[in-house]
């Protein structure tokens, strides 16, 4: 699979938030800066390799991205979120949108 196709299918997995491992993300995000969020979204760019600790990191970042009020359409599409680009805030900072 190539990393520009490389999706993560958060809507198969419900049930993850349940898990304490999503609590502690959860818990970090929410007190980290919207550049601090960023960061760690771009830091899964280019990461191939997976765990159940890293789908409960992103699926927490995502989240939190969410609950913030970020549009993340660039990065998002039909319950799947893609790290195949690096991101970066608008001009306005209301979305993710993709370095170029």
């Amino acid at each position: 699979m190539e990393v520009s196709t490389f999706y993560i299918h958060f809507k198969h997995y419900p049930d993850m938030i349940d898990n304490p491992f999503y609590a502690q993300f959860s818990a970090r995000f929410a007190e980290e800066t919207l550049q601090s969020l960023i960061e760690s979204f771009n830091g899964q760019v280019g990461n191939r390799g997976w765990s159940s600790a890293r789908a409960y990191h992103d699926r927490a970042l995502i989240d939190e991205f969410k609950r913030r009020g970020i549009d993340l359409s660039a990065v998002c599409k039909d319950g799947c979120t893609s790290f195949a680009h690096k991101v970066e805030l608008n001009a306005d900072g209301t979305a993710l949108q993709i370095i170029k």
